[in-house]
């Protein structure tokens, strides 16, 4: 708690995640106060902001001061804002929006540097979202796996755009664009920390450039569960008010699906704001040359 003057900011786990308390996102944050916020999300990934007030202006203008906000390309967003979109399961649907864990939009050329998520209506208990430090999914490779992946690149893809939004009873598709497509490095630098990180979920992730899907699925299934052990990762229990943000260039994320008995019951809808990020770096052309 020290470290930090204008805000307190509490561990969640060893490897990831923070509450962040003594701040109202609502406000209009001096550059300080807001320094020491980048700083807590460059440190634990993954923050937690307690019993805030936003409207749906308030979300987007703090969002944007970490970079341009963009619109989900598949989901329709807001009326008046529809570069922020909600996320809505109505009682009795079983079907997750996230089940795998996953980095957002994978599929696009600049995936994004991350996102918030402001809770709007929860079930009295469960749904929480869980998170893994990619960082540390990279650091515990061994030396010849981390040899073995430098300057790899893998293929992601979307998948059916209709998966994004026809499945949920009160979530409306965009527009009908067709799939979409990116290739990445599979061990990229983040440009803020120059940490490297893995960059792969069998989300999206398909396979690996110059490889058959066949040929590159059971390296796939190494590093998912690998970078997905629970001791690399925090999990954020929801409350009415509570808004997370983190870095989706360093972190994996999906939503629990315990939808059984009394959470099944309730509408949960969350609202998010997604940051644009950079075109991925690969690590060893982030490396200094060696005369």
């Amino acid at each position: 708690m020290t470290a930090y003057q204008h805000i307190g900011v509490k561990p969640i786990t060893g490897a990831m995640g923070a509450e962040v308390f003594d701040v109202d996102l609502s406000a209009d944050l001096d550059a300080v106060t807001f320094v020491e916020i980048k700083r807590a999300f460059h440190s634990h990934l993954v923050l937690i902001f307690r019993d805030q007030k936003l409207t749906d202006q308030q979300q987007y203008d703090f969002s944007a001061r970490f970079g341009p906000i963009i619109p989900h390309p598949y989901v329709k967003g807001l009326p008046d804002i529809p570069e922020i979109f909600k996320i809505i399961r109505e009682p009795g649907e079983s079907y997750s929006w996230d089940s795998f864990y996953h980095s957002d939009l994978m599929f696009l050329e600049r995936p994004p540097l991350g996102a918030t998520l402001y809770a709007k209506e929860l079930p009295p208990y469960g749904a929480d979202t869980a998170f893994t430090n990619l960082y540390l999914a990279y650091e515990t490779l061994s030396d010849g796996m981390k040899s073995l992946l430098t300057g790899l690149e893998a293929v992601n893809e979307s998948g059916d755009p209709q998966q994004y939004s026809n499945r949920y009873q009160s979530m409306d598709e965009l527009a009908k664009n067709d799939a979409m497509g990116a290739t990445h490095p599979v061990v990229r630098v983040n440009p803020d920390t120059g940490r490297k990180a893995l960059f792969v979920s069998l989300a999206f992730t398909t396979r690996f450039v110059g490889m058959t899907e066949q040929e590159s699925l059971p390296l796939l299934k190494y590093l998912y569960e690998h970078s997905t052990q629970a001791h690399l990762g925090c999990r954020l229990s929801w409350q009415p008010g509570s808004m997370a943000m983190w870095d989706n260039r360093v972190c994996l994320h999906h939503g629990v699906s315990d939808y059984f008995g009394e959470v099944a019951k309730h509408r949960r809808v969350m609202q998010r704001a997604t940051i644009q990020g950079e075109i991925p770096i690969a690590a060893a052309a982030a490396e200094p040359k060696v005369a």
